[in-house]
């Protein structure tokens, strides 16, 4: 057996088991029916009083406040970080290896746990969102951020220390311009996922859209949802067109200005939350921020010992590959929809054209819904028609993954060597043909490689759909918060931390593998 038919048959083995793990008994539940077509129905007819419009704006203005925070003080940490861990700046020591340590666990834990946790010392504060948001995308902008440097052509940069450079000058002016661009385009691509974090924090307190998402959906007021939903999906797609303008320009001059405004606006959101540092070295803070310390450790096993984690654990594993198969399924046949046509297309008519650019223009804004609303939020809606367990959570986190992997399948289509598409196209192949043998063929290893990224994300993402009983390590923590059982808590990331490690080796070894056959 060759290994790529190794590998398809280890997936549907996956899937198989996965199916089974959740159950194939009781999923749908229909008594939920009706309330889920209310739901829907209520698209037609958002709630557009002046009020309400007014208090869905303020809304707005505050988690896009919170994604602008995190997103600058993620940079600010990437930053000086990935200084420390470049092997450019530091070829030996203890320093790079301390820092890599050190930002282990920030990168792991989900910024929702960090929000949990954080609200349990400075309460439902401002410094919550943005700490949540910064700690943990820091950590990971610094691990980018020093690889783009050691990947940098290291010449320039050993003249200049051979000169008497120190190491931050010869950094600043052998290094930083030829990867500027990079840096910005990833800083951008930050903002982004700053904005849908914001609103997945507001489901567990921290205010803006999501906070009000979750008020609307417990009193099942599907009208004002849909406002909040249409404000989130503005807010997304204007700062998603802003990056993408920012990734895609080659004029150094776009990202300049667009950096000088990020900069610019850092202050009156600061202004905006009301944002106050002062409250992280208060007496009180310092008494419960050791006292929440001392709690989390050692780590144990909750009531049910540590079977109830292992069990967790599967749980979990089951409950990514079955939102894994969601997001795929959805994204190959959204993405090639909504991606960007690229050379001449054979269009037989105007209406033709004008069907093209719709069917394009539907899709886009199908993927946008999906990855702006918040995964807890679909998960508190497919709860209505899904009996609560692994589905609810699997369906959710496909739902949501669906629209950032729909996203990144059409860039990559749009990317892809256009050589045999063209070819068949002049042969006379029709729009299906050349799709499936030309275009398909020349993007299919990004798109494995983006689906297999993706599919370590969702493993922490799992923790967001805890708080609506969809099973996993997700809601054993959830459960261990209500108890205040934070020690159990500790270890239930250990438990995920174990998971998402062997996800991640599994990942990696199946892009070996592929590169390879």
């Amino acid at each position: 057996m060759t290994p790529r038919r190794a590998i398809v048959v280890g997936v549907l083995a996956a899937l198989v088991w996965s199916a089974a793990r959740a159950g194939l008994d009781r999923i749908v539940n229909p008594s939920g029916w009706p309330a889920f077509a209310r739901f829907w129905a209520a698209v037609a007819e958002p709630a557009l009083d002046r009020d309400f419009v007014a208090l869905t704006i303020d809304a707005a203005a505050v988690t896009a406040a919170y994604a602008i925070l995190g997103t600058a003080l993620s940079l600010v940490i990437g930053v000086v970080a990935a200084i420390a861990l470049s092997d450019l700046l530091f070829p030996s020591g203890m320093l790079p290896r301390v820092v890599r340590l050190a930002l282990v666990v920030p990168r792991a834990v989900h910024e929702v746990l960090w929000a949990l946790l954080l609200i349990q010392v400075l309460g439902f504060d401002p410094l919550v969102p943005v700490l949540a948001i910064g700690l943990p995308f820091g950590a990971v902008t610094a691990k980018v951020f020093a690889e783009t440097i050691d990947e940098a052509d290291r010449g320039p940069y050993l003249l200049l220390r051979a000169s008497g450079a120190g190491r931050l000058t010869a950094l600043a002016y052998g290094v930083l311009p030829a990867i500027r661009g990079e840096l910005l385009s990833y800083g951008f691509y930050r903002f982004e996922c700053s904005v849908r974090s914001a609103a997945v924090l507001g489901v567990v307190g921290a205010g803006g859209l999501g906070f009000q998402l979750d008020l609307s959906f417990e009193s099942l007021r599907y009208r004002e949802i849909w406002t909040l939903v249409l404000a989130l999906m503005v807010l997304s797609g204007a700062v998603e067109a802003w990056s993408s303008i920012v990734r895609r320009s080659r004029r150094p001059r776009a990202g300049h200005a667009s950096l000088v405004l990020v900069l610019a606006l850092v202050p009156m959101a600061w202004i905006w939350v009301g944002l106050d540092p002062r409250r992280l070295w208060s007496a009180r803070s310092r008494d419960l921020g050791a006292d929440l310390a001392g709690r989390l450790v050692p780590p144990r096993a909750g009531p049910e010992g540590w079977s109830e984690l292992v069990l967790a654990s599967v749980d979990t594993a089951a409950m990514s590959v079955l939102a894994l198969l969601v997001a795929v399924g959805g994204a190959i046949v959204l993405g090639p929809l909504a991606a960007r046509p690229v050379g001449p297309a054979v269009v037989r008519s105007r209406a033709a054209a004008a069907a093209r650019r719709g069917v394009r223009l539907g899709a886009a804004v199908a993927l946008l819904l999906f990855r702006a609303v918040p995964a807890p939020v679909w998960a508190f809606l497919v709860v209505l028609v899904l009996f609560p367990g692994l589905w609810p959570g699997a369906v959710a986190l496909g739902v949501a993954t669906l629209g950032v992997l729909g996203r990144l399948f059409a860039e990559a289509i749009e990317d892809r060597d256009h050589g045999p598409a063209t070819a068949l196209r002049a042969l006379g192949a029709g729009s299906a043909t050349t799709f499936f043998y030309g275009t398909l063929p020349a993007a299919s290893a990004r798109l494995v490689a983006l689906a297999l990224y993706r599919w370590e994300v969702v493993v922490r993402e799992t923790v967001v759909v805890g708080v609506v009983g969809a099973g996993g390590i997700g809601q054993l923590i959830n459960d261990h918060l209500a108890a205040r059982d934070f020690a159990a808590v500790t270890g239930a990331v250990l438990g995920l931390l174990v998971v998402t490690a062997a996800i991640d080796a599994v990942g990696r070894r199946l892009r070996r593998e592929l590169r390879v056959s």
